[in-house]
Parts: C-alpha cells; sequence; structure tokens
C-alpha cells in the first residue's frame, strides 16, 4: 500500500471518530432556541430496541415549590437503560439558577440553568439541558447505571434567579423480566415551543405543529397492545389542542380537543393505539389550536405481544388532609388490581360535586397489587364537597367489573385562611388630585363569596372582581386605606396617600395642623374643623363669584344718587 493510500485510510479513520465523538457528546449540550431544541418541529429519537420485558414510564403532579419529591416503582427483573426527566420553570429566558438532582440518596452534580445565555458552546455535559420559550426547561438524566427494578425516590431543587418551579418528574426505564413479554419501545424527547402570537400579541409568527416519528416496519399482527404516553408543559384547561396518530384524532375520554388541559401546568397521558397502527413509520403529530403557549417535550410508544386480559381496578383509600381553598392540595389514593391480569396505561380521576378536578396517569398495575396515586387540586371556594376517585375514567380497560371503579363519596370541608388579593387601580400612590369627593377604584380576588370592600370607612360597590367607592379629600396629605374582609375574617389591606389641591381660582390658602385647618380669605381668618372644611370651602366660592356682582350695583347706585342731589329730583 502507498504512502498517500495510508494517509488517505488514516485521514478517513481520523474524521470518522471526530464524527463519532461529535454525535456522543452532542446531546449532552446545554442549548436554548425560543422555538424548539434539539429540533424545532420535531423530537427526536433517544432510544429504541426490542427487550423481553417492557418500557417502564410513570410520574407527575404538576407545577409546584421545590424540594420536589416523586416516587416510583420500576417492575421486572434488570433495568436496561433509564433516563430521569424534570421541567423546570425559569420565569424568563434571562434569568439563571441551578437544578440539583438526588436518586435514592445519590446526589448528582449540581446543573447551571443560563437560559437565553446558553448557547451550547460549553464544554459536553450529562444530563442534557433544554431550553426554550421565556426560560421553558426540560432536563434529561442518564440514570441507568444509577438504579435498579424496585422503589426509586427521585428530589429536585432549584435556586437562583429563576423562578424554581417544578413542572413534573418522569422516569422512563428499559427493564427486563424473564416471565414477560416481548415488547418493542421508542422514546422520543425534546422540547418544542408550540405558540400563538404571545400573551402580548407581539410575537412574528405562530408555531403550531410538532411531529415524533417511531420509525421502522412493524408486523401488526404480532401485537396485541399499542400503548402511547406523551408528556406536555404549559397547557392551558380551555384552549383548544388536539393530537394525531397517523393522522386520526386521538381521545382523552371523551375529551379530544383540549388533551393539555391540566390546571398545573404539566400533562403526563395515556393512548391505546393498537388499532391505528402502521407496518411502516408510525407518526404522531402535536397541534396548537387555541393554545398560547404548550410545550410537547416526550413521547413512548410500547409494542408488546402478550394479550392484555382482563383487570379489575378498585379504589381501596383515600387520604384527604385539610383542605385549603387557594392553595395546592395533595389527595393520595390507594388503588388496587383485583383482577387476574396486568392493566397497562390507565388514568384516574379525581371529582369534586361530580367535576373533574385532576388527574393521574398509571403506567402499569400488575394482578394483586396496590399502588399510591397522588392528585394536586386547588380549590376555588371553601364549603363543602364530595369528593370521589375513579380509576381508569376514560373506560379504556377491559375488566370482570365495570361498576367498581370508584369509592364511595367522601364530604370534604376545604377552609379559607387566605386574605383577599386587593389592588388599587386609581388613584396612584403619590397622585395629585383635586379637593371634593374622589372616586377611588381597583380589583380583588378571593375565594369566598362573601366579601366586602371599605374605603376610609365608606363602604364600596362591588361587581365582578372590580370595586369603587367616593371619598373626601382635602388639601395637602390623603392617607386612602382600602380593606377586603371575607367571609372567614380574613383582611386583605392596600394603602396609598395621595396630594389634595384646591381647585377654585380665589386666593384661598389651606394650610394642614394636627387638630384643625387654618384659612384665608381677603386678608379674614377663621379657624374650622377638618370634618366641614370642604362644605366652607364650597361657600368661599361662591361668594367669590358674587361679590363682584354687588361691587357693580352699589357703583351704579351711588352715581345715580349724586345725580339726583345736584338736580333736586326726588326718586
Amino acid at each position: 500500500m502507498s504512502s498517500e493510500s495510508r494517509n488517505l485510510n488514516r485521514f478517513f479513520l481520523y474524521f470518522a471518530g471526530l464524527l463519532i465523538f461529535f454525535i456522543y457528546i452532542t446531546p449532552c449540550l446545554a442549548t436554548y432556541n425560543f422555538e424548539g431544541t434539539p429540533e424545532q418541529d420535531e423530537l427526536i429519537e433517544i432510544t429504541s430496541g426490542t427487550v423481553k420485558g417492557g418500557l417502564y414510564v410513570d410520574g407527575g403532579e404538576g407545577l409546584k415549590k421545590t424540594p420536589y419529591v416523586q416516587e416510583f416503582n420500576v417492575p421486572g427483573d434488570a433495568v436496561t437503560w433509564a433516563r430521569v426527566y424534570v421541567g423546570v420553570w425559569g420565569g424568563t429566558e434571562q434569568k439563571t439558577g441551578t437544578l440539583d438532582l438526588t436518586i435514592n440518596g445519590e446526589e448528582f452534580e449540581s446543573l447551571d440553568l443560563e437560559g437565553k445565555n446558553d448557547k451550547g458552546d460549553e464544554e459536553g455535559q450529562n444530563p442534557t439541558i433544554y431550553c426554550t420559550g421565556h426560560g421553558v426547561y426540560w432536563i434529561a438524566y442518564d440514570v441507568g447505571t444509577n438504579i435498579s427494578t424496585g422503589p426509586v425516590t427521585v428530589e429536585a431543587q432549584t435556586e437562583g434567579d429563576i423562578d424554581g418551579r417544578v413542572y413534573g418528574i418522569i422516569l422512563a426505564a428499559v427493564y427486563e423480566d424473564k416471565e414477560g413479554q416481548s415488547t418493542r419501545y421508542w422514546v422520543e424527547e425534546g422540547n418544542i415551543n408550540l405558540h400563538g402570537k404571545g400573551w402580548s400579541e407581539t410575537l412574528a409568527s405562530t408555531h403550531d405543529e410538532a411531529y415524533a416519528d417511531f420509525s421502522g416496519k412493524v408486523d401488526t399482527d404480532k401485537y396485541n397492545t399499542a400503548n402511547l404516553a406523551v408528556v406536555y408543559l404549559c397547557g392551558t384547561p380551555g384552549l383548544d389542542d388536539s393530537l394525531y396518530f397517523n393522522e386520526e384524532q386521538l381521545s382523552d375520554g371523551e375529551n379530544s380537543n383540549d388533551i393539555a388541559n391540566s390546571k398545573s401546568y404539566f400533562d403526563f397521558k395515556f393512548f391505546d393505539v393498537l388499532d391505528l397502527l402502521e407496518e411502516d413509520d408510525n407518526e404522531l403529530k402535536f397541534q396548537r389550536d387555541e393554545e398560547d403557549y404548550v410545550h410537547p417535550v416526550l413521547a413512548a410508544l410500547t409494542l408488546g405481544t402478550g394479550e392484555e386480559g382482563t383487570s379489575d381496578l378498585i379504589v381501596s383509600g383515600l387520604t384527604v388532609p385539610l383542605l385549603y381553598a387557594g392553595k395546592d392540595n395533595t389527595i393520595k389514593a390507594s388503588i388496587k388490581n383485583i383482577g387476574k391480569d396486568s392493566a397497562y396505561g390507565f388514568q384516574a380521576a379525581l371529582y369534586a360535586d361530580g367535576e373533574i378536578v385532576s388527574t393521574a396517569p398509571v403506567s402499569s398495575l400488575s394482578s394483586g397489587k396496590s399502588k399510591t396515586i397522588e392528585f394536586n387540586w386547588k380549590p376555588a371556594w371553601d364549603g363543602e364537597q364530595a369528593l370521589k376517585v375513579y380509576v381508569d375514567y376514560t373506560n379504556n380497560k377491559k375488566e370482570t367489573c365495570e361498576v367498581n371503579n370508584w369509592n364511595t363519596p367522601f364530604l370534604a370541608k376545604i377552609v379559607d385562611l387566605t386574605p383577599p388579593e386587593l389592588e388599587i387601580d386609581y388613584p396612584e400612590d403619590g397622585a395629585r388630585v383635586d379637593g371634593g369627593y374622589l372616586t377611588v377604584s381597583g380589583t380583588v380576588e378571593d375565594t369566598s363569596q362573601n366579601l366586602t370592600v371599605d374605603v376610609n370607612g365608606q363602604k364600596a360597590l362591588i361587581s365582578g372582581e372590580s370595586w369603587s367607592a367616593s371619598v373626601p379629600v382635602v388639601s395637602g396629605s390623603n392617607t386612602i386605606v382600602v380593606s377586603a374582609v371575607d367571609g372567614q375574617n380574613n383582611t386583605g389591606k392596600e394603602l396609598i396617600v395621595v396630594e389634595g389641591k384646591v381647585s377654585s381660582q380665589s386666593d384661598l390658602k389651606i394650610s394642614s395642623g394636627p387638630d384643625n385647618e387654618t384659612k384665608s380669605l381677603d386678608n379674614e381668618t377663621e379657624t374650622v374643623n377638618q370634618s366641614v372644611l370642604v362644605p366652607q370651602l364650597r361657600g368661599y366660592e361662591k361668594k367669590a363669584v358674587i361679590s363682584p356682582i354687588y361691587g357693580v350695583f352699589g357703583f351704579i347706585s351711588a352715581v345715580l344718587f349724586i345725580k339726583y342731589r345736584s338736580r333736586g329730583k326726588r326718586l
């Protein structure tokens, strides 16, 4: 072999080595892109394959402050691959902070969350940090060597200038089970910011669709189960969004047009897609529709060869703490599978007075096993409400008995300890206003419908969340105190100081004293009490107008009288 050929071979080997190196480290770089990262329009495949066992995906809860703790229980004999995902709200893309993670007591290296400043040009690191939009983080930790089957406890802690609340924690784990079925799986991850014109309607464009491709040929006759799991951040209930698998719209129970509908900005949903499978390259599409912002961050598809069989899901216990209106409350329910077969990929729901207020996903529940699930609920009002947990509320699972999926309704008392949220919109603190009567207005929010607002002793008129009242203002400094009291006697107060000024054009002068007010007009001085100052001011304003009229009339009378005397005439 010639020297030139050897050099050429070395070059290609060197180039191939560099290519492999960069392919290896690229997913480990922290990146920021407003529209989406690492791709703007699709989640990327992070792992796929076939295993005798399964793919475990679980987690959730919803946005709350750290420390944020999530419990898991991985089935099977051994874990072959695993990732922990943490969603963090930064507040804005400019703010920075840190994230610390602990798994089963093992601490991971603290991560810097740099927001918009993180362009992926730092040293390669593990885990991957995806940041998009106005500081929405999705962080993926490789933990395949850090966990085993059985209980897993994950704790996240944030610090710094960022908001720091955690949307939720997800664990995805591929496990082996010598008695399990053959399972084919795909896991796709990323952070895509689907958005409209923004809350301020100032964004130049919209971002309406995103995809996840489960590539490869599928023997549709081989598999008896097909379960899809998806995770969203930032969805808003009541704003439509939709999900399509191979162009067929998916439904969450009877809901098909508002998939990301959690009140806690974290949605983790399961779907049975067996009847929608295609033989080549199955595709998932996320569609924004009317959502202001919604972030698809994870999609996992599992195909199983075993028959799902017949399960029987019940609620075996309910733990309800003292509930507070306007606060996040955690309600725990124990569910059990008393059927002869396992149940995969279903959802439970918490009802309050017949309305769904929270949902919880369940990845799997083996025959004879129990599991504790958590619901996060923020009651809007105080009082009593009947609570009920419904297992498999979408009725996707085939069960021995379909009428034992819920508990007997429990009457829970909701306590209000939160003062009303009070704001004064007009006037502003420190404003100069005319003397006389001033209309003060603002807004008030509270969980109690029995609400009163008082402005300097005057009862305000309330319409919806708006209030207003008219109060007297004197010359000089005026303190305006607004109080809002709810039905539980929780009180909120706001205070402003305004400067009163005299509105008449006379030479009226007013000076403040500790107990009285002194006013002067044409060198005539009298002392008056503050409480009667405004009516007296109105009297002087009247005199200032009438006195010139009397002066003119007197002048004319004097002229006529002189003429009369000089002529000796009698009037």
